[in-house]
Formats: structure tokens, sequence, C-alpha cells
């Protein structure tokens, strides 16, 4: 009996917190360099109706400043030319601009307003910046064989009160984000699928090239899908500033 107990006090001892395997996963993501692809997204709204759009994206690791990235709408024509370039930092709110050719001028988009829709999309501003781990404090909620279920609740303010997300242990990333609005509710619900595996430096990266996000609340979805990804590549930091969006 008392073998018994001390060998479970052990093994929690030994067991991983949810800020453990956050980490964890992201060292399993770092090192891939730049990245560059051409993207679909598909808004579908509560009839089923469609309306699909093209774009292409670019992003570029940073270990210290955190990552940079732009995306560039090609068509159809009432969005064409517009970009948004998203600066992750770590430890402060993140920087965003939107470049609307319509008015050939590049807007901020406060950090008060990272948490409206982007483009009438279900992913919001914040969705696309992505997360960053000192942001949220975690909860490991459930843990088995192939997965872990984690709590994510934000330290600052956010469009969400908490997330909670799936991760593959295989994959070392996320394979379904549920999101709840400030009031507790769920909100929207994100599943990653089609993983394609990237190789670079001799090391192994699992990237989802499908995203469906779902509104629970309104019953509309959104749609991102890759093509044509480049992973490894170089790319010039200096293309990543708000004066070359014009």
């Amino acid at each position: 009996m008392k073998f018994t107990l001390l060998l479970i006090i052990s093994l929690n001892a030994w067991a991983m917190s949810a800020r453990d395997i956050m980490e964890k996963m992201e060292n399993a993501n770092s090192g891939i360099g730049g990245v560059k692809g051409q993207m679909t997204m598909v808004l579908v709204d509560a009839q089923g109706n469609k309306v699909e759009r093209s774009l292409t994206t670019q992003t570029l690791e940073g270990k210290e400043e955190g990552d940079k990235s732009i995306l560039e709408f090609k068509t159809p024509l009432d969005v064409k030319g517009v970009k948004l370039l998203t600066w992750t930092i770590k430890d402060a709110p993140n920087k965003q601009w939107l470049y609307m050719p319509r008015f050939k001028r590049v807007k901020k988009i406060n950090s008060r307003n990272q948490s409206g829709s982007f483009m009438g999309s279900e992913f919001s501003y914040e969705d696309i910046a992505g997360r960053q781990i000192d942001k949220y404090t975690y909860k490991l909620i459930q843990e088995d064989e192939n997965t872990w279920t984690i709590e994510s609740t934000p330290k600052s303010k956010s469009g969400y009160s908490k997330l909670v997300s799936i991760f593959s242990k295989a994959k070392m990333n996320p394979t379904k984000t549920t999101y709840f609005d400030r009031r507790g509710n769920p909100l929207k619900v994100a599943i990653m699928k089609n993983f394609s595996i990237h190789k670079v430096g001799g090391k192994s990266f699992h990237l989802a090239d499908t995203i469906e996000m779902t509104n629970t609340q309104t019953k509309k979805e959104s749609i991102l899908k890759w093509e044509n990804r480049e992973v490894g590549i170089s790319l010039n930091k200096n293309e990543f500033k708000s004066t070359k969006l014009k």
C-alpha cells in the first residue's frame, strides 16, 4: 500500500505540466525558417452559399522577436491587392497593418480591434496572428495515448475568455480548438486536418493544410486551404514592414 502511494507520488512529480507540454510543442515547431505558399479562403454563410478567394502567404520565423507574416489577396477583384502584415510579439500586444488598395492607405489594426472579423471571415485578426505561449495560462484537462487536451486562458485582453485545444502527440500540433466568447459560451470550433510533413535541417514539421473554422452561434463557416507550400526558405526581413505594403 505504501509502495503504491509512493509510486503514484513519484509519477505525478515527473508528469509534465500543461506549460511544459506547450513549451515542448513550441520547441518541436521551431527552426522552420521561412514559409510561403498559395491559399484558398472559402466563406460559407448559414444557408450554405459560398464565396471563394485566393491569396498568397509569407511567414518569416523570428526566434527572439516573434514571427512576421504577410497575406495578400489575389482574387476576386473586390479584394485584390488587400494585404495584412502581422508582427507577433512574444511579450506585448501583436502589431498588424491592413493595406486597402481602393483607398491607397495603410491602416494599423488597434489591439482592441484584433478580435474583429478578418475580411468578413470567421477568422479574427487575433486568429491570424496565432498564439504565443507566454500570453496564456494553461491547464491540462485530459491526456490519453495519442493526445493532450489543454485549456488556455489569455492573460490580457482578448476576444476569447478561453480556448480548449486537442493536441496530437505525433504531430505536435492542435487538431481541434474550441473558442469561448467573453461570456464563457462556446463561440467557434476550428478543425485542423490534411497534415503534410515538411523536413528542414533534418527536422520534420507536421503542418495542417486545411483549417475549418465554424461559428457555432451564427452557423457560418470559413475554410483556409494551403497549396504549394514551400518551407525552410530564405525570406528578406526588410519586406515585412508596413512601408512596403503599398
